[in-house]
């Protein structure tokens, strides 16, 4: 059994777990009455269970199952699943949720292995799997992309080389992919700060 979880920092820990409760027993109610544009996929009111109190709750359905914790300053969160695609889902399931629900003081959901730190205050969280990922991999394009253009570049200046306006031609083109370098490694290096602070 694959788990996550996410210690989510709020004032009302109570008042959301019962807000998520709630709302997907209602849509296992009334799943088959009337559509939904957000309805949960592929199952029936009869696949969704959901109980709780005040302070604990949670929520079965075919792929995974999602426990929630009111604590004192935060909201404890700890999903399972038996395999990476259905543990993402209910993540994915649980995060729009708390977005669409905390909407006038965004509550931040950062999911954690097992293997993480579990006495790290919540801001402290691992990054996710996935950043990581998105991060490699745009690295790898940049890079690619900047060699592409060298290329591009030096092949383009041993063909103008016997032009009159070849100076003129790579100079311009020259500052062009300095500046837009200048500007995405700005742009990348402030994301990274957000994220960080």
């Amino acid at each position: 059994m694959l788990t996550a979880e996410a210690r989510i920092p709020t004032d009302r820990p109570g008042r959301y777990l019962v807000q998520l409760c709630k709302h997907f027993d209602n849509k296992g109610r009334h799943l088959t009455h009337r559509p939904r544009a957000h309805t949960l996929p592929e199952l029936r009111p009869d696949q969704i269970q959901v109980e709780w109190t005040d302070s604990d709750g949670t929520l079965r359905l075919p792929w995974g199952q999602c426990t929630l914790q009111a604590l004192p300053g935060m909201l404890r969160v700890h999903v399972e699943a038996d395999d990476h695609e259905n543990l993402e889902r209910l993540q994915d399931l649980v995060s729009t949720h708390i977005g669409r629900f905390s909407r006038r003081d965004p509550l931040r959901v950062e999911w954690r292995s097992p293997g993480a730190d579990v006495d790290a205050p919540p801001g402290e969280a691992a990054v996710p799997r996935r950043r990581r990922t998105n991060s490699r991999t745009r690295f790898i394009v940049i890079g690619v992309a900047v060699v592409a253009v060298a290329l591009h570049l030096a092949l383009g200046g041993t063909v103008l080389a016997h032009t009159p306006w070849t100076g003129w031609v790579v100079g311009f083109l020259v500052t062009v992919v300095a500046v837009k370098a200048a500007l995405v490694g700005g742009l990348a290096l402030r994301r990274h700060r957000s994220r960080i602070g």
